[in-house]
């Protein structure tokens, strides 16, 4: 059940003194200014924490303008009264979560111990009454990796559906031109007012940076200090970064790699190339509709796809030694990635990404990458592969019909309240560089380097939050600026701990998700093992205790001894490769796995004695036995031992 809350009178005070006040300058007028509302809080947010609604007019400076619900969050100090002041957050993009952050904060007892956190929705979010998702067009987009046309061509689709979307918005009498960067920045600053902080801390991540260092320049007197997780700075071409974030990555994980994996950008390169000249197909399930469709990838969805692979570190792992293996030609390596992609795209509201970025974004950025030509050749630049989800917003936002925010909002004014700036070396859309560029917007600040977090973020990493947690308890005291916890926990995969093959990963995934239909013949096979070798051992045991013969009832359980061996032995070597790499079975399973098959191989001649002993109960369990140990050798083979 939800928990009600009571809003803080002190909020309440603030509120009531400012509707009677009337217009203050530098805020809309009386009946545009901002309200609070109590609400339940949602399940799974920690017991002390109390909810509210802040309520905003979609249009600041429209009389007429509808008003919008945006959900808030706030996670007292544990230790009352607070020893510090409140730390308020975002989500880190479109559609994800606006609270896992707050949430994260709140249970580090150095932060959450002594300082209220604070979390408020984004306007145009799932969350807010007046939400800019469009599932249809999201649809389509991942439908785009079903077609092998050019990825401008692929986007017309996508374009109808996010049109006939914002067109019912619009009908609802939503203002599509108010959800900007500089209008999410004054929703913060209002909830600041209404809450009645005097000054609070902002807690910026990715995409949100740039809303924070909006709030910083705009509020300044209501800023203490600033974090800035994954930054990005507002006058930023994030279409050039993000290409040049995705070569940098590539780069650091190849020289991480100890020379093992020597030059991953020109692999992905090959593979590209590979693609785009025969693009490859098989299985996906969209997330949007859960159907399953036939893909067929170019070189740009196999871009795309390696691109977002990188933002878990974990999974980042798997990417050097897959790469390889794609560049080799051995294409299908890259099915048992292409489900886990999407369904991390699914999590981003994509038409809220692309409304937002055709505003502040999009009209700002720089064109899609050529191949270089030769000093002095009159041969036209061919386009390089692209990340799909940027020549969307370029093939989408002209249809719209949205203008460009106003120049002005990218113009920085260097802030001076002390700031603390994370950035991964192999962040895959944001590169080290731009991150540590930041310090001219912020000039009393620091740079802590990430090593290996890729998007995961200092949330990830123990060292990171280390360094958080210092800081915030004496904003500007110097902290380490390398944390290498990600790097060292998440190496790439080495080719010579890995049997090739994308099947397996099927098996984990039912495992994962107790899909016991994908895993019949495994169940039938341990159930059947695991009840004849108990039968077997009791037998063993009371003939032993008889003082009865028991040679031939010995050679009889080399069956189902070896049957619970195998059984036995593969999880310990799968479970044993997924502890020290979650991603592992994404590119194979162990080189030892294989071998296993020889258990299978000495049961399965160990049904011989079986026959031997004579009666019709000994041939029904040899028989039943020789089609269970065929069936589960025959599936091993093909999911674990023929490479693929």
């Amino acid at each position: 059940m939800g928990r009600r809350i009571t809003v803080p009178i002190a909020a309440a005070a603030v509120l009531a003194a400012f509707i009677l006040s009337g217009p203050v300058l530098g805020q809309p007028p009386a009946a545009q200014a901002a309200t609070i509302a109590e609400r339940s809080c949602e399940d799974g947010l920690p017991d002390r924490a109390v909810c509210g609604t802040l309520t905003v007019p979609e249009t600041r400076g429209d009389p007429a303008s509808r008003a919008i619900d945006l959900p808030y969050v706030v996670i007292p100090a544990e230790t009352q009264p607070p020893t510090g002041t409140p730390v308020v957050t975002m989500a880190g993009g479109p559609g994800q979560s606006s609270t896992a952050i707050a949430e994260a904060l709140a249970a580090d007892p150095r932060i959450g111990g002594g300082r209220d956190i604070v979390a408020l929705a984004q306007r145009g979010s799932l969350e807010s009454s007046a939400p800019l998702d469009c599932p249809a067009a999201s649809a389509a987009y991942v439908d785009t990796f079903t077609d092998d046309s050019s990825p401008a061509a692929e986007m017309t689709t996508v374009a109808a559906e996010l049109k006939e979307c914002l067109t019912a918005f619009a009908e609802q009498g939503g203002n599509v031109s108010a959800y900007t960067r500089t209008d999410t920045a004054a929703d913060l600053v209002e909830l600041r007012s209404v809450l009645a902080y005097p000054t609070w801390t902002l807690f910026g991540d990715s995409w949100s940076t740039k809303v924070m260092q909006s709030v910083a320049m705009t509020d300044t007197a209501g800023v203490d200090a600033v974090v800035l997780n994954a930054f990005s700075p507002i006058d930023r071409d994030i279409k050039g970064d993000a290409y040049a974030a995705l070569e940098n990555a590539l780069r650091t994980l190849s020289e991480r790699s100890g020379g093992e994996y020597a030059d991953l950008n020109t692999d992905l390169a090959d593979t590209a190339a590979l693609f785009s000249d025969e693009p490859v197909n098989g299985l996906l399930t969209n997330p949007f509709t859960n159907r399953q469709r036939y893909y067929s990838l170019t070189g740009s969805d196999a871009v795309t796809i390696v691109q977002q692979a990188l933002y878990d570190p974990e999974t980042a792992a798997a990417v050097p030694y897959l790469l390889q293996r794609l560049a080799d030609g051995k294409t299908d390596a890259l099915n048992t990635i292409v489900d886990p992609v999407l369904m991390n795209l699914s999590r981003t509201s994509l038409a809220q990404y692309w409304v937002e970025a055709c505003r502040d974004e999009q009209p700002f950025w720089s064109p899609d990458p050529l191949e270089p030509v030769a000093e002095g050749s009159d041969e036209e630049p061919t386009p390089k592969p692209v990340l799909t989800y940027l020549t969307a917003a370029d093939q989408l936002c002209g249809p719209l019909g949205l203008s460009a925010s106003a120049g002005e909002t990218r113009t920085i004014v260097p802030q001076q309240q002390p700031a603390l700036i994370f950035g991964s070396d192999t962040d895959p859309l944001i590169p080290l560089a731009v991150v540590q560029s930041g310090t001219s917007s912020f000039p009393n600040s620091q740079v802590v380097t990430l090593q290996g977090a890729g998007r995961a973020g200092v949330i990830a990493d123990p060292c990171g939050m280390d360094q958080l947690a210092a800081w915030l308890g004496q904003p500007g005291t110097p902290v380490e600026t390398t944390c290498s916890d990600l790097a060292e926990a998440n190496p790439a995969i080495s080719a010579d701990d890995v049997h090739p093959t994308s099947r397996f990963d099927s098996v984990v995934t039912a495992v994962e998700r107790q899909e016991p239909f994908q895993l019949t013949i495994p169940l039938i096979f341990g159930g059947f093992a695991g009840l004849w070798f108990l039968g077997w051992l009791i037998t063993v045991i009371v003939q032993a205790l008889r003082r009865e013969s028991i040679g031939l009832l010995i050679a009889t359980g080399i069956a189902p001894v070896t049957g619970v061996a195998f059984l036995a032995a593969l999880w310990v070597t799968v479970s044993s490769a997924l502890a020290s790499s979650p991603a592992f079975t994404l590119v194979g399973v162990p080189t030892v796995t294989p071998w296993l098959g020889i258990l299978l191989g000495v049961g399965f001649l160990g049904i011989i004695p079986v026959w031997r002993l004579g009666g019709r109960a000994a041939a029904s369990l040899a028989a039943a036995a020789t089609i269970v140990w065929l069936g589960m050798i025959v599936w091993f083979v093909w999911v674990a031992v023929l490479p693929s």
